[in-house]
């Protein structure tokens, strides 16, 4: 369900950046896990909060509908070696976290990935970076958002069609 899950358009919408110790840049090989692009994102030092930078994916009608099992993976590395969070959340205060767990990037591209259940239909929502530990060159690609149990990334990532799926529906009755 992610639009440009290996920034392969060249840019990074609808993915955002926040906090302005932390720059982007969409960059080409040899620092991609497959296709032609990856995320670079170069954070200049520890945040007065781990939560001071990160990354969002948040374009509008993101929901996570009560009751559905989904899965947020992605291929990441870093250098050095840096801690993130990983937070699917409510996209406004009070930011509340569904499925939010640490993890520890190495210099080698490793798949990370996060699952959860909503209690309750949660709109907006957001899967939030959270990037601000320590100075670091972070690098993101392949993302993958779906309905379901993990399952271990096998190749190339596939544009998704929304349409039809729990959360976009639930987008759209929202929004009439």
């Amino acid at each position: 369900m992610i639009e440009n899950p290996g920034f392969e358009d060249g840019v990074l919408l609808p993915w955002n950046k926040y906090g302005a110790d932390a720059t982007t840049t969409i960059v080409g090989r040899p620092d991609v896990h497959t296709g032609r692009h990856a995320l670079k994102i170069d954070v200049a030092g520890p945040g007065e909060n781990f939560w001071s930078a990160g990354l969002q994916y948040k374009p509008v009608g993101v929901v996570f509908e009560e009751g559905v099992l989904y899965t947020w993976a992605f291929f990441a590395k870093s250098d050095p070696p840096v801690e993130i969070n990983i937070k699917p959340e409510l996209a406004q205060d009070p930011w509340t976290a569904y499925g939010a767990k640490r993890a520890f990037l190495v210099e080698e591209y490793q798949e990370y990935w996060t699952e959860w259940t909503a209690p309750i239909d949660v709109n907006p929502a957001s899967l939030t970076l959270h990037i601000q530990f320590d100075k670091s060159t972070i690098w993101i690609d392949d993302a993958r958002w779906y309905e379901g149990d993990y399952v271990p990334f096998d190749g190339e990532p596939q544009s998704v069609d929304p349409s039809g799926k729990a959360a976009a529906v639930w987008a759209s009755l929202k929004a009439r």
